[in-house]
């Protein structure tokens, strides 16, 4: 080995270790800067052989070698990469879902007195406490009382969720947005780091913040990144490409249907994140098309039962001004009879404690009821020549089966069909110029009227509607009741009225069954508030287990391609040594070539 190859092996040893030092002073200067991925010199031996263009040094030579930077790196594992960000996607999915349903839960909330469970349960307390004092007016107030709180609670709980709804949507856009900031962001950097290669010199620093860029990205999105060495990362979200090389196609949301909708760009393309996972983006959207919309389903669901019910048994009831068939609850928003009853726009029907119906109506026919149930006064009529058929042929008892009121056209509770209260009906008839013809008017205690004219009240029969709903009829049979003479120009119309038999004291078989009614309905609200909570404790475990998952790939992550400041301080020793022995190899190869010199001389 000549002197020369000494000179050639020291300074490239130099250079090769110099490069070394270089990128451990490089990793130990990051060690604490997020998203730095550790620094590697792999280096080669060289053959440090001069050689012409015509002529070698010969075989002599060849082992004449030096050493050489063969490979700088930046040291990375994409497919532990990759397990980390979908780790985080799930995570940040789950602790979203979480914290929305958490708020739920806590407005939900079982245990306290203005809970939805409790006010059930009161408005049941305070009916059963009026079964047994039906005639106190402190008791009366009280489930009025109670009753507005129930609405009150129904009333918060629609609203909590509509607030909760407006803030995810909110918070959705803003997700979006901050998506399509960093989707934006990765393209550029693609194009900065695609310009560096071509130059010569990789932007290592570019990387580290292309793959940083990518992690924030997951906590929004499912997102999934495939390096390609001809235009950088390509990035895809449930299947549709987000990102590829410089150009970045950016998410929407789609305001124009009943739920939000994620868009990708102007393709048309829904977002549709499974039954977990998506990062925030996918729970928000999960959240505001699935999981709120069918809590508020379920809050109306049970609103309209609390309605429907409570409704029921009050109507079968009589209230202290002895008028029945009244709702106690009433849908403010409710533009016909089939319109469900929905939690924010329930509200008391009754306008004081006089108008709850606590007791019961007798029952036709039974020994409980009064045997007479319709009856007819003979008004003005003076003489028993039409009043007593009148009133015989409108008069039901256990005894007689002869009636011209049907039986089945009157409800158990003793009103008229369409839930017309018990009370009085005024007819009125008066002479019609035909022959044999009259003209009725009915004059209901709920100020409607009826009109029949030209009736004949011939032999054949005719008969006088008192109602009408839904193809049922009460009818009145007069058609031998009258003669042409009973009713004349000159004596003028003549009156009559038609009583339904009122309620019965001291059953308080009403207030108990909306009593019944309401504590049943208890389970139904404890039922919602169960699910969701379920829903919370279900969530806490998908973003714990992920969270270990993310922590323990993230571990290897660092094990790879992380920074061990005591690791890289011993190389940096050795590799002080070793730039130490590269120089001594230089001082031998001077000390000779000075001795070589002083010989010649």
């Amino acid at each position: 080995m000549s002197v020369n190859s000494l000179f050639d092996i020291g300074s490239t040893s130099l250079r090769a270790v110099g490069e070394k030092i270089d990128a451990t002073s490089q990793n130990i200067a990051n060690a604490e800067s997020e998203g730095y991925r550790r620094r590697r010199v792999s280096l080669s031996s060289r053959s440090v052989a001069a050689t012409g263009l015509y002529a070698s040094n010969g075989a002599q030579d060849v082992t004449s070698s030096g050493v050489g930077v063969e490979q700088f790196e930046r040291v990375r594992d994409g497919m532990l990469v990759a397990a980390r960000n979908e780790a985080r996607s799930s995570e940040s999915a789950a602790r979203e879902e979480g914290r929305v349903l958490g708020v739920l839960e806590g407005a939900l909330a079982t245990d306290t007195d203005a809970g939805l469970s409790a006010s059930l349960q009161g408005l049941a307390d305070g009916f059963s406490n009026l079964a047994n004092n039906p005639d106190s007016q402190g008791v009366r107030e009280s489930v009025l009382g109670r009753a507005r709180q129930l609405t009150d609670t129904f009333g918060r709980l629609d609203q909590r969720l509509g607030e909760l709804t407006t803030n995810t949507e909110n918070a959705l856009a803003d997700n979006v947005e901050k998506a399509n900031g960093l989707l934006d962001k990765v393209a550029s950097l693609n194009e900065q780091i695609e310009n560096a290669r071509a130059g010569g010199s990789p932007d290592y620093a570019a990387e580290d913040q292309r793959d940083q860029t990518v992690k924030e990205l997951s906590k929004l999105l499912p997102v999934e990144a495939q390096e390609n060495r001809s235009d950088g990362y390509t990035l895809t979200v449930d299947g549709m490409t987000v990102v590829q090389g410089t150009e970045a196609t950016n998410l929407s949301v789609d305001q124009s249907g009943d739920t939000p909708a994620v868009e990708f760009g102007k393709t048309g393309v829904e977002f549709t994140p499974g039954a977990e996972g998506g990062g925030e983006i996918g729970a928000q959207a999960r959240l505001l098309n699935d999981t709120l919309p069918g809590v508020q389903s379920d809050l109306d669901a049970l609103a309209d039962d609390v309605v429907k019910e409570v409704n029921a048994a009050h109507r079968k009831g009589a209230d202290q001004n002895g008028d029945t068939g009244e709702n106690f609850f009433v849908d403010k928003s409710a533009t016909g009879s089939t319109s469900k009853n929905t939690a924010g726009n329930i509200e008391l029907n009754v306008d004081g404690p006089k108008d709850i119906a606590a007791v019961a109506t007798p029952a036709l026919g039974t020994p409980g009821g009064n045997e007479t149930a319709v009856t007819i006064d003979q008004g003005d009529f003076g003489d028993g020549s039409g009043a007593g058929n009148i009133e015989a042929r409108l008069t039901k008892n256990s005894e007689s089966g002869a009636s011209t009121v049907e039986v089945s056209d009157i409800t158990d509770d003793g009103n008229l069909p369409g839930d017309l209260e018990g009370g009085t009906f005024d007819v009125t008839v008066k002479n019609n110029t035909a022959p044999d013809k009259l003209d009725f008017t009915i004059d209901r205690p709920d100020g409607s009227t009826s009109t029949e004219t030209g009736v004949n009240v011939g032999s054949g029969g005719t008969t006088i509607t008192l109602e009408n709903d839904g193809g049922e009829t009460i009818e009145l049979d007069v058609g031998t009741a009258f003669v042409d003479g009973d009713v004349t120009s000159a004596s003028g119309p003549k009156e009559f009225s038609v009583t339904v038999d009122n309620s019965l004291p001291g059953d308080t078989g009403p207030a108990q069954n909306i009593a019944d009614v309401a504590s049943d309905l208890t389970t139904g609200a404890t039922d919602l508030a169960a699910g969701v909570g379920t829903q919370v404790q279900e969530a806490a475990a998908k973003e714990e287990a992920q969270a270990a998952v993310g922590e323990r790939v993230q571990a290897q992550i660092e094990d790879v391609s992380g920074v061990s400041v005591d690791q890289q301080l011993s190389s940096l020793i050795e590799q002080q040594q070793q730039f130490a022995a590269s120089a001594q190899v230089l001082t031998t190869a001077r000390e000779v070539s000075s001795t070589l010199l002083s010989i010649a001389r």
